[in-house]
């Protein structure tokens, strides 16, 4: 019996705790669903309240004005935009990034590098700056660079915020929610290692937005929107609200209206421009990053392909014209064409724009209270052009030097663009390539 009983006890006592176990997990699955059931409520709460947020900053309703008011306040914001379209519409300018706008007269290297530009704008052609204030790392608003801006205005420079989009870092600790995962649930990085916020979360978009407010207020004359898009390659990411049964077009033209209205409403004569991948200029498309040429019509004022020749890694093919990225031949390559490569992709844009532009260079829209109207632009074209060496390129002998960036100035000028912009990261430009 003794030994019977030994035998049973242990069998009852691991059917107890395997059922006991069962119940736990079961019980532990429960709250698990239940959570997760949670965490979708209260983060599809959060999208419509941020949604909500966005509306209520646009004019809703009609409000009843005199007459004579709605008029007056029509010619103003009509005279406005007149203005500062038209100061902007030769600009001649260089890139500054967020470091060296930013580091103020202790940083020894950027200040050289800061009065290096100056002068280079004081001795030359140049009108204008583009200034990093959100890059990829975050946003920044100094009093160093309100110095700065200050200092530009008062010699008639046109000064631009460039302002870095969905390629993002700066809440992956405090926002991870808003970020793209790995299946895994982990932080997702496109091929160069970099973190994206997802473009179709009414979050992010606020988020975004409410940066673009201060940016207004620290009185930039422009600002200028890069990586409005998708990342090119996003295999094995999981977007937290991007379901992808909706087109990405679809998602970016949508905060594109969010940009014109909301930004349009706060300050009606700011001026907004983006960047575009040089290719669109000719494909007019992008439908894998969500970009089209035919949506940014009736928002931006001006669209700054990236026509740098060296970055047409697939080569460059327009009618019968081909010039491929390597060849035998390294005159043929499209590195060592920059006029062609710019003069043409500019007449593509300008062949695909001019379709939908009207005789009026202004559309008035009616923002909806009958008091603060949209005058929609017709987008005109203002080109980024290199001015940087590719090492891929100075390996088999092509410098962009003073020749190849007056080629490029040269195309945009004889295109009929308005103006353009030299792009270097290192921030040291070629004076000898600008007019004195």
């Amino acid at each position: 019996m003794k030994i019977l009983f030994k035998i049973i006890l242990p069998v009852f006592i691991f059917i107890g705790i395997f059922l006991s176990g069962s119940e736990f997990y079961q019980i532990n699955q429960e709250l698990r669903i239940v959570k997760l059931e949670n965490e979708e409520k209260i983060k599809n709460l959060k999208e419509k309240l941020a949604e909500e947020e966005i509306k209520s900053k646009e004019p809703v309703g009609k409000t009843e004005l005199n007459p004579v008011e709605i008029a007056k306040k029509f010619n103003e914001e009509y005279s406005a935009r007149k203005k500062v379209l038209e100061l902007s519409s030769n600009v001649k300018g260089v890139y500054i990034t967020k470091f060296i706008a930013n580091a103020g007269i202790q940083d020894l290297y950027a200040k050289k590098v800061l009065e290096d530009i100056k002068n280079l704008i004081y001795e030359t052609e140049l009108n204008a700056v583009v200034i990093d204030v959100k890059e990829v790392d975050g946003f920044e608003l100094s009093s160093s660079l309100r110095k700065l801006i200050d200092e530009l205005h008062q010699e008639n420079i046109w000064v631009i915020a460039r302002f870095v989009a969905f390629r993002d870092s700066s809440l992956i600790n405090e926002r991870p929610e808003l970020y793209l995962k790995n299946k895994d649930n982990g932080l997702w990085r496109d091929e160069k290692g970099y973190y994206w916020l997802d473009p179709a979360s009414s979050q992010v978009q606020k988020y975004l937005l409410d940066l673009c407010y201060k940016v207004i207020d620290f009185e930039f004359d422009e600002i200028q929107f890069d990586y409005v898009r998708f990342s090119v390659k996003d295999n094995g990411a999981v977007y937290p609200i991007y379901n992808r049964n909706k087109e990405k077009q679809e998602i970016i033209r949508d905060f594109y209206l969010k940009i014109r209205n909301n930004l349009r409403d706060y300050k009606s004569d700011i001026v907004l421009s983006i960047d575009l991948f040089g290719e669109i200029a000719t494909r007019s498309v992008s439908s894998k990053i969500g970009q089209s040429l035919a949506d940014v019509v009736d928002v931006f004022d001006y669209v700054s392909f990236m026509l740098y020749p060296s970055h047409f890694f697939n080569g460059f093919a327009i009618g019968e014209v081909y010039f491929p990225y390597e060849d035998k031949d390294i005159t043929k390559v499209v590195s060592n064409n920059p006029y062609e490569i710019v003069l043409r992709s500019i007449f593509s844009g300008f062949d695909y724009l001019s379709s939908f532009y009207s005789q009026n260079e202004l559309q008035p829209q009616c923002s909806g209270n009958g008091f603060s109207f949209l005058f929609c632009p017709q987008s005109k074209i203002r080109p980024w052009l290199q001015d940087f060496d590719l090492k891929f390129d100075t390996e088999r002998g092509i410098f962009y030097d003073a020749e190849k960036v007056k080629a490029q100035i040269k195309a945009t000028e004889d295109s009929g663009a308005s103006g353009w912009l030299l792009w270097n990261p290192s921030n040291i430009y070629t004076k000898e390539a600008l007019l004195r």
